[in-house]
């Protein structure tokens, strides 16, 4: 049907590109989601890895102290070295973190932006989806207005239905096959009465000499005649009864 509606067309053409605008709108949201997952999954890791970092620190201070309370001082010292080495481990995990958390700012507001894209396209494609729905109903209803202007009759010859329109004025009695055959029985004669040409068919019982509208005038002049008799008679009728 859109291909015969010029304006059914047009907007199937913009729902189809509106559907393919939401279509890339929506990728771009789930890429922006996964990166702001994946983004979150860091933060969880350096959570996990910090939190070791802190044991590991608490072990070693622990037995730096244990290790100087036995006297071995250079055992002690080895590991305050050691808590230390990992003190700055933690404090670049911390740091590390921190920046991560900037990233997943970052993520969380390109998400966003993204999310708000994909949700003014869906309206956009919502509102060309009602548009073109709406002038199909249209459509559709036209077409039933349209569908009951037409009736149906049979071909006289063949039985064939026809389709006709209800606007016109006699219902055809030939479908189009036995029109066309029934063409070469069909002569033009000349009016006796009037000299104008009229058409005739070879197969008719009895063939007029005089044309319709000849036919018509003759048979208007005889009914005016009998009117005038009548008239005539119903003049006379009085005196005839008083004589």
């Amino acid at each position: 049907m859109s291909g015969k509606d010029p304006e059914l067309s047009q907007l199937g053409d913009e729902l189809s590109r509106a559907r393919a605008a939401y279509t890339e709108a929506k990728l771009v949201t789930d890429g922006a989601k996964e990166h702001l997952n994946a983004t979150g999954d860091q933060i969880q890791e350096y959570n996990v890895q910090i939190a070791d970092l802190k044991k590991s620190v608490d072990l070693e201070y622990d037995q730096m102290r244990a290790l100087k309370a036995e006297g071995d001082r250079e055992g002690a010292e080895e590991h305050r070295r050691s808590a230390q080495a990992l003190q700055e481990a933690l404090s670049a995990k911390y740091e590390e973190k921190k920046q991560c958390f900037a990233r997943l700012d970052e993520a969380r507001a390109a998400f966003n932006v993204a999310l708000d894209g994909q949700k003014a396209l869906r309206d956009e494609m919502q509102a060309a989806w009602d548009k073109f729905n709406q002038r199909l109903e249209y459509l559709k209803a036209q077409n039933e207005i349209e569908r009951a202007k037409w009736l149906e009759t049979t071909c006289k010859e063949c039985g064939k239905k026809i389709r006709y329109h209800k606007d016109r004025k006699k219902a055809p009695v030939l479908c189009r096959e036995c029109y066309e055959k029934d063409k070469v029985n069909w002569e033009d004669r000349q009016c006796a009465r009037c000299g104008a040409d009229f058409r005739i068919n070879i197969n008719w019982e009895h063939i007029p000499s005089i044309c319709p509208d000849c036919r018509k005038k003759l048979a208007e002049e005889k009914e005016r005649r009998a009117m005038q008799e009548r008239d005539e008679e119903n003049q006379t009728a009085p005196e005839e009864r008083v004589s």
